[in-house]
């Protein structure tokens, strides 16, 4: 709700994270804490340095490198704020969910003003429901088995709110939850799960996917999600790539830019009027929807993806930093199937909410609290299965005794 203009927009949430994390380092474990996820924050520098070389390199324009360098800058103070504290009791991680739930109402741009399910009250939703529901669960653990029936459900009610990718990671994560839950059943297999028995997993949540992409095709067709819904779906479904990309066509264009400088970036909100019009050329080309009321007063390079856009903007060196952190889910999903975890339902989703928003979604606005709460709540999932995050060797019994506390 509070916004100021200095370098880019900083929240209120910004510029209290300062103070916080100060105040978290003079607790006596604090350090002891924030080794433990080292590797996060060498590559957060590297991220870092890439891209103030990159802004020198390029000449970027001061408003646009100190935006450039804030957001990182601001983001890993977030996660070594939430990292230092929230560990400590999972029912700080459910309640901090419940009031990201609360502070995502207000988090939607007015340019959005009409589509408050895709941009801000999908995300509400599911926070303050999977955060209640680990409340709800302490004094009735049985509960936890209605957890996959209420994501599902939930997931096809955002499905009729025009809410796609929220539909299909709720849609994914309910389905998780049901298999961890149904798994959990039998020691033995808990015990035997293998990287290869989880890689045919993995290929049956490729085969998950596909079904709630048919799902949402079937919806739309048939008229349910209003007229609406479905002009975007046959315009997105029209050209020779798939859905996923025809709604997404930027990341042909910003991986043309990537491969165009793959070391050195473009800068901080890289500009080039050269990318705008190839991603017309391309749309035009795979027989997409053309039209665009901005074209002529757009520069930035288009990419809306975090990988795609760090790299563009940063450099290897930003990519780097989002291809390590897209391995950590499914680190997280592998020890998830692992153990019996109260905060099943919220690990599942935030888990495939990364891997979606590291592939699929711009690293912007009110993104950092997001992904800093989904990394802290991922990392910790990771440890508290019995694996340092370091090289994701096993941690000492004592390192055990202490993460099971």
């Amino acid at each position: 709700m509070v916004v100021f203009d200095l370098v880019g927009q900083l929240f209120l949430m910004d510029l209290l994270a300062i103070p916080l994390f100060v105040m978290l380092l003079a607790l006596p474990d604090s350090i002891e804490r924030l080794k433990r996820i080292w590797p996060l924050f060498v590559l957060l520098a590297l991220w870092l340095a890439g891209q103030v070389v990159t802004d020198l390199v390029r000449g970027s324009r001061p408003d646009d490198f100190l935006r450039g360098w804030a957001k990182i800058v601001f983001f890993a103070i977030h996660i070594g704020a939430l990292w230092m504290w929230l560990p400590r009791r999972r029912i700080y991680f459910a309640v901090f969910a419940i009031g990201l739930g609360i502070a995502a109402i207000y988090t939607i741009p007015p340019q959005f003003a009409g589509y408050e399910w895709k941009f801000g009250y999908d995300r509400a939703l599911i926070y303050i429901t999977l955060g209640s529901l680990f409340l709800i669960t302490l004094p009735f653990p049985r509960m936890r088995f209605l957890a996959p029936l209420i994501l599902l459900m939930l997931s096809f009610f955002l499905l009729f709110q025009a809410a796609r990718s929220a539909f299909g990671i709720l849609f994914i994560a309910a389905v998780i939850c049901g298999a961890a839950l149904f798994f959990g059943q039998f020691a033995l297999f808990r015990k035997r799960l293998s990287s290869g028995l989880l890689a045919g997993l993995f290929l049956g949540g490729l085969a998950v996917a596909g079904g709630a992409t048919a799902i949402y095709g079937t919806a739309v067709e048939s008229g349910l999600l209003g007229r609406d819904a479905l002009v975007k779906y046959r315009d997105q479904t029209s050209g020779e790539v798939p859905l996923i990309l025809g709604g997404r066509s930027e990341s042909l264009v910003a991986v043309q830019a990537i491969a165009d400088s793959p070391v050195l970036g473009h800068g901080s909100w890289a500009r080039d009027r050269r990318y705008v019009e190839l991603h017309h050329a391309i749309k035009v080309e795979y027989g997409l929807p053309v039209f665009d009321a901005e074209r002529g007063k757009r520069d930035l390079i288009p990419t809306h993806s975090y990988l795609l856009g760090s790299w563009v903007e940063g450099g290897f060196l930003g990519g780097l930093f989002w291809l390590w952190v897209l391995t950590i889910p499914f680190f997280a999903l592998y020890y998830l199937l692992k153990r019996e975890e109260p905060l099943l339902p919220l690990i599942a989703y935030c888990s495939m909410a990364l891997i979606w928003s590291v592939l699929f979604s711009p690293f912007g606005l009110s993104e950092r609290f997001f992904v800093a709460f989904q990394l802290c709540l991922l990392l910790w999932a990771v440890r508290a299965g019995g694996r340092s995050i370091t090289l994701f060797a096993p941690l000492t019994r004592r390192g055990r005794r202490k993460q099971a506390a």
